[in-house]
């Protein structure tokens, strides 16, 4: 499931090529609260996004933006304003400048408004390709392609590709590694599978010859060939070769040896949900055990391997004291980022929702029902990273074993209203589908 704090850690860049999960359907939640009396409108709003032109320095971006996205509604709001500001203004008159877009794009992402995000990186991507910067087509290009892609807008991610490769100069050919990679991954996603495998190995026959090469990339490209498999449902494969990239990148002399084990991890906590996808839950529960004790201030991989522990029923209590570590380590975090000026007091007391979550469905498999419908529907309530069918889902099974299938009737519903942010809700859906069903036909009897 995601996590919050990466989208604080987003906060503080500004060129960053990560795009958070895919947009989500919003689920039929309470109506929000109007703004306060003293929240700005929407003229303040917009004049607030024009002063943005006046950043000229990466430096006064990053803080620009750590400061915006420190309100998240007004974040929101200003997002909206101002996109509506580039869309009225078109092509002929933007409103914005370059840094202002790419301010906003960030923002954009951060807020979730995927929309806008697309339109802000598109006006930037535009503006650069007119200046004939290579630079700037590079940087906007390296955020826009994610966001195509989450959009599913492969064909049009495609066609970003190919405009860089052809007018990025010489950034863009001595970032070519970089632009193939994103290229290879667009047809990956789109169901290309075999091009995109071919691609691969043709970069990796490349090398031929040439061992320092080989020993600094190989193991990369190997790693971006499992994950065209992975795309590619094709997890057996995937798992091959993440093991071969992993043995690849331990034996590379090019790094030093905490890098290498700081690259294997990475991939080796990557395997661990491939091997939960492929039914090979006793390889994902010892390769979590091994990240654990090798990683002992990581919350992820303490409320990861709770939950799986969990979700097949294994060692219940020791799942539940692993999650519970998670959140504690997850309420330090928070704390320090506060103090840091990070976030604000009101962001550091929101609870990690993909946390609150596991523990929820720890106490559901103790037979806590109770105990677990506080927590999962807390999770749920959390506005961007609580719109998660999974979330939903235990939600309305806690309801049933509450004896509130009419309820949990209604939040099934709801939960189909969601998009699947992954493969793995794909099946989730099924699932969802074939309980609502059945409970809507014993409500009916």
């Amino acid at each position: 499931m995601p996590n919050r704090w990466l989208a604080v850690a987003l906060a503080a860049l500004v060129t960053t090529g990560v795009a958070p999960a895919a947009p989500q359907e919003k689920p039929e939640k309470p109506a929000k609260e109007a703004p306060k009396a003293d929240a700005p409108g929407d003229d303040a709003l917009k004049e607030a996004a024009l002063k943005l032109n006046a950043l000229t320095s990466e430096d006064a971006m990053k803080a620009k933006l750590t400061e915006l996205y420190k309100d998240k509604e007004s974040a929101r709001r200003l997002v909206k304003v101002a996109a509506k500001a580039l869309k009225d203004g078109g092509a002929k008159e933007p409103p914005f400048k370059y840094n202002a877009g790419i301010v906003l794009g960030n923002l954009a992402i951060l807020v979730k408004d995927w929309e806008a995000a697309e339109g802000f990186y598109t006006f930037c991507f535009d503006n650069a390709e007119k200046l004939q910067s290579g630079k700037k087509m590079l940087e906007s290009y390296k955020v826009l392609v994610e966001v195509l892609n989450e959009r599913k807008k492969f064909d049009k991610a495609e066609e970003l590709t190919k405009r860089v490769l052809d007018g990025g100069g010489k950034e863009a050919e001595e970032q070519q590694g970089a632009i193939m990679e994103k290229l290879i991954l667009t047809l990956a996603k789109g169901g290309n599978t075999d091009e995109a495998i071919d691609k691969v190995d043709s970069l990796i026959a490349a090398m031929d010859g040439d061992k320092e090469r080989k020993d600094k990339y190989q193991w990369y490209l190997i790693k971006l060939k499992a994950e065209v498999y992975r795309e590619g449902d094709k997890l057996d494969e995937a798992i091959a070769q993440y093991l071969e990239a992993i043995t690849k990148v331990r034996a590379a002399k090019a790094f030093k040896k905490a890098e290498r084990e700081a690259k294997a991890r990475v991939m080796e906590y990557t395997l661990s949900g491939i091997y939960v996808d492929n039914k090979q839950v006793d390889k994902s529960i010892a390769l979590l055990e091994k990240l654990m004790k090798a990683n002992p201030e990581s919350s992820t991989f303490y409320n990861d391997l709770g939950y799986i522990l969990a979700d097949n029923g294994q060692r219940l209590e020791e799942a539940e004291t692993m999650v519970r570590k998670a959140m504690t380590l997850d309420a330090e975090l928070r704390k320090k980022l506060l103090d840091d000026g990070a976030i604000t007091e009101d962001i550091a007391k929101l609870e990690n929702s993909a946390y609150l979550d596991s523990l929820g469905w720890v106490l559901f498999k103790r037979g806590k029902y109770e105990e677990a419908y506080k927590y999962l529907d807390k999770a749920s309530q959390d506005p961007d990273e609580g719109n998660h069918i999974e979330i939903w889902d235990h939600v309305a099974d806690c309801l049933v074993k509450l004896d509130k299938k009419k309820e949990a009737v209604a939040v099934w519903a709801k939960a189909l209203k969601l998009e699947d942010a992954s493969k793995r809700d794909i099946d989730r859906r099924k699932k969802v589908e074939a309980k609502l069903k059945a409970a809507q036909a014993e409500l009916a009897k």
